[in-house]
């Protein structure tokens, strides 16, 4: 059930991470222009709580993904070339 979760989460979408942090930005940014206003101090604090877990979790997200396309590259650090396989 994990495997088919990742799968589905960082293979068939990666694209969802990138929103997800979008929506974080934007909600700690309404929430920055929220708290030059008294009234709504309680409001900028909570889209700060909420766009700041968007952000981490849109983070996290992205780094899976770039450590999952860079685990199944080939070792090109290493100066040397990957061998090809014909099938044998």
């Amino acid at each position: 059930m994990i495997a088919r979760l990742e799968r589905y989460l960082l293979q068939d979408f990666p694209f969802i991470h990138l929103v997800i942090g979008g929506i974080g930005n934007t909600t700690f940014l309404v929430g920055s222009v929220f708290f030059l206003f008294p009234s709504l101090e309680r409001v900028a604090l909570w889209l700060f709580v909420v766009g700041s877990l968007g952000m981490f979790v849109g983070t996290i997200g992205e780094a899976f993904v770039r450590h999952k396309r860079k685990s199944q590259q080939p070792d090109t650090a290493s100066g040397r070339r990957p061998v090809p396989d014909d099938g044998r």
